[in-house]
């Protein structure tokens, strides 16, 4: 935001320098990115006198000017502007001086064999923007007394200024005017604020506006609609002051009507918009009435033409309009539309002073692709209680630069929530500043009561003492980010000065610990990359449905305000991006992609509840986890299923957990015959499985890809059991242990997990360990059949077993198995 430093001492009584306003307002979260000082700009150019002209002969094109610049000798310069004449004065740019809007140096030059020494300067030449005036500036047409020859334009022209180029963040659009700016300096310096005086205006009829129930809790939304009748008007150049205010601000001066509009919505910091009665009789049959006002949203392709747009743009249905008869006049908040514009023949116009939705203004002003000085103010929010004001202020310098009659104002006013006085605990805030350093030599003393009631005070907040600090109630120009104690703690400490608190550390200062949950989750990922796996982190915002139709997902979640319709969306699983990583990663020639991400997903619950928020453990192993070795001819070995399995086994087994495999019900993402549950401690906690084969196909990917997803919250649980976390220490067998294999023939279906259970349950104490190490299918088997082949390991921590001890307890879970699966051992 352009911030002119002469508008600013006009408003408030300071006289810091500008390096010191600069640096302070930087120090209080207005970072001034740039400062320009105008004077500097041209103060080469000066006032300069055209004696005689004459025609050029070589050319009918350009003309040769003599000028006095009040030096001894005149100077000879050609030009070629049409309104350049004998008899007025004009700003001259000498020899050697330089044009900064043109970044040229102006050096003697000759012009179809004539020696030009300078130049007569154009408003674009002083950088100026006044593209209404072709040609060099007279100077007679735009001041009242035209100075002596040879002053420097700088003095005349409102260059003897200074301008700040300052950073406003989002949460402080009361800052978005020049108002807000000398509030700032104002609780800075202590200055007195001068702020335009208020004109009375009698005879301002305030009527409610009849419109439709849609167009009411559109209104609803944004607090204020108003609409005011104003007509007698003559359209002219807008005086010179304001347009140098304009200029100074980075807005062209178009005429008075429209100065007017501009030039309040950077004093006080609302936008308006006026219309052309003429203009809106037109689209309509009926008499003009507010009546015929209403707000909509766009019709997807609708094509309408805005304000300094060369071109038609389409509106959608997110997009909000104001129309008249259904007419769009108005994108809200963001521009009008050329038709509705006012005009040099305009003798009447509506005065629209509203406040629109945020979400609304931000939505239709991306959807448009168009940005405004209105819609940033907007975006941000601009609160209700200005927007009379406001009015008010237009309608005076309405009154007095356009000669405008008001007629009636139609206002919609809505009722917003009772303003909640905030307490601020005196303790509470000598706790989180700190003492203030009174001189170099350390010493210190809490913040005097006085300082923080001036402070306040200064930023526009009324006080009442309570017993322990103040209620302070937050004037509406700061209601969006003045909500709690600490905001007002933190509005304290920026005006201070933070560089004014002494340092000071917490007492005791306590170590930092990881707690239980974080240790395992360290843990748990320091296996899987120790496996192989690569951690990644992926978007989580989404398109609004998945690429393959084939795959059955969750609804996904819609976000309020997405940028693009490609994240539109919150993820509701991870697996998605795996498989689009994945897919790149082969396509850039890689043998293999192994990687896990923990993150969250959001599942759709219902329109009346907040979505389901998961924390969720999900990887992928697809292909080779590295380039064969030359050993084996570069042969490419793909992990199969129970490879695959074993890494996820062996993550398990360090982590000290106990998990079983159970059939998966159907899941459209996975090979039907290779996918289980996975049940982590007697807790359903998540699932492994091959990719689908037709999936993988249609995604460029091998068989070979697997994929797995856990419930973090379920595994940390588990992880963090005190036996777990603290083992007890289990003495090393002396005693050999004896290895037995046990092969059977089993019906499919039947789960390898139920007869390890029950291998292990019918195993004790002797049986150490057991797990599966064949399976095998074949036509000697039978139809329906299929070979498992256990290895059990008996070991007595007390002495060496011998085959008989082994035996007895062999053949009981033998028999066990047959009684309760109906084995058939296979010889």
């Amino acid at each position: 935001m352009r911030v002119s430093l002469q508008w600013l001492k006009e408003l408030v009584n300071f006289d810091w320098s500008v390096d010191k306003i600069s640096q302070q307002l930087s120090l209080v979260g207005f970072e001034v990115e740039a400062v320009e000082i105008l004077k500097e700009l041209h103060k080469d150019i000066v006032v300069g006198f055209v004696l005689q002209i004459y025609p050029h002969p070589n050319t009918d094109k350009l003309k040769i000017c003599w000028l006095d610049i009040g030096e001894s000798n005149p100077i000879q310069i050609v030009c070629g502007a049409s309104n350049i004449k004998e008899g007025i004065h004009v700003p001259i740019a000498k020899n050697g001086v330089v044009i900064p809007a043109k970044g040229i140096t102006i050096k003697s030059s000759e012009f179809r064999g004539v020696l030009s020494s300078g130049m007569i300067c154009s408003f674009e030449e002083l950088g100026k923007q006044k593209s209404s005036t072709n040609g060099i500036v007279a100077l007679e047409d735009i001041l009242d007394q035209v100075p002596n020859l040879g002053t420097a334009v700088s003095l005349i022209l409102g260059s003897n200024d200074t301008i700040l180029e300052l950073a406003i963040t989002a949460n402080r659009p009361d800052s978005l005017s020049i108002i807000g700016i000398a509030r700032e300096i104002a609780a800075l310096t202590g200055g007195e604020l001068r702020f335009p005086a208020k004109s009375p205006i009698n005879e301002v009829r305030f009527l409610p506006i009849s419109v439709s129930e849609e167009t009411n809790h559109i209104m609803k939304h944004g607090g204020i609609y108003s609409i005011t009748e104003i007509s007698n008007l003559r359209v002219m150049p807008s005086p010179l002051w304001m347009q140098r205010r304009l200029e100074s601000s980075g807005i062209q001066p178009i005429n008075n009507i429209v100065d007017i509009i501009n030039y309040v919505m950077i004093e006080q910091g609302q936008p308006m918009r006026a219309f052309d009665t003429n203009a809106l009789d037109k689209l309509s049959t009926s008499p003009l009435n507010p009546s015929l006002l209403s707000l909509r949203q766009g019709n997807n392709g609708e094509s309408i033409n805005f304000i300094n747009c060369d071109h038609l743009i389409k509106v959608s249905s997110e997009s909000l309009l104001v129309t008249y008869d259904d007419h769009p006049i108005e994108l809200a908040g963001v521009t009008g539309t050329s038709f509705s514009d006012v005009s040099n023949l305009t003798t009447s116009i509506w005065l629209e002073a509203a406040v629109f939705s945020p979400q609304d203004v931000r939505i239709s002003a991306r959807q448009a692709g168009l940005r405004t000085e209105s819609s940033s103010r907007f975006e941000k929010g601009v609160p209700k209680e200005l927007t009379l004001i406001s009015l008010k202020r237009a309608i005076t310098l309405l009154q007095e630069l356009a000669n405008g009659k008001i007629g009636n104002t139609w206002t919609n006013q809505y009722e917003t929530n009772i303003v909640k006085p905030i307490n601020l605990c005196r303790n509470n805030l000598h706790k989180l500043l700190g003492p203030i350093q009174v001189d170099t030599k350390g010493a210190t003393e809490p913040l005097a009561d006085e300082c923080i009631e001036r402070i306040l005070i200064s930023l526009g907040c009324s006080l009442n003492m309570t017993d322990n600090g103040w209620e302070v109630i937050v004037p509406s120009n700061r209601q969006l980010d003045l909500q709690r104690e600490v905001d007002l703690i933190e509005e304290i400490a920026r005006l201070v000065g933070l560089d004014n608190f002494t340092t000071h550390l917490p007492d005791p200062i306590l170590p930092g610990v990881l707690s239980n949950y974080q240790t395992v989750e360290r843990k748990l990922k320091s296996l899987l990359i120790y496996s192989g796996l690569q951690e990644v982190v992926t978007l989580s915002l989404v398109p609004p449905v998945t690429t393959d139709e084939r795959i059955d997902l969750p609804k996904r979640v819609a976000i309020a305000n997405p940028l693009l319709t490609e994240t539109s969306h919150l993820r509701e699983s991870l697996w998605p991006e795996h498989i689009k990583a994945a897919r790149r990663n082969l396509q850039a020639s890689q043998t293999g992609y192994w990687a896990f991400e923990i993150g969250h997903v959001f599942r759709f619950v219902s329109k009346e509840k907040p979505p389901e928020q998961l924390l969720i453990l999900s990887g992928i192993i697809c292909g080779e986890r590295n380039r064969s070795c030359w050993a084996i001819s570069d042969k490419e070995i793909e992990p199969n299923y129970y490879y695959a399995r074993g890494i996820l086994e062996e993550i398990f087994a360090s982590m000290a957990l106990l998990a079983s495999d159970y059939p998966l019900k159907r899941n459209s993402l996975l090979h039907p015959g290779r996918a289980t549950e996975i049940i982590v401690e007697g807790y359903p906690t998540g699932w492994f499985g091959q990719f689908h084969p037709e999936l993988a196909i249609h995604n460029n990917l091998p068989e070979s890809t697997y994929l797995f997803e856990f419930k973090l919250e379920k595994l940390l649980l588990a992880g963090t059991q005190e036996t777990k976390l603290n083992p007890l220490f289990r003495p090393f067998a002396t005693a050999p242990a004896s290895d037995r294999d046990l092969s059977m023939i089993v019906p499919f279906g039947l789960s390898s997990s139920d007869l390890l259970n029950s291998i292990l349950k019918a195993g004790n104490p002797l049986l150490e360990s057991a797990k599966l190490i064949d399976c095998f299918d074949g036509q000697q088997l039978g139809e329906g059949k299929c070979s498992l082949t256990f290895r059990l390991r008996y070991r007595s921590m007390k002495e060496t077993l011998t085959d008989k001890d082994v035996n007895i307890v062999h053949n009981r879970l033998i028999n066990n198995l047959k009684e309760q699966f109906q084995i058939v051992l296979r010889v």
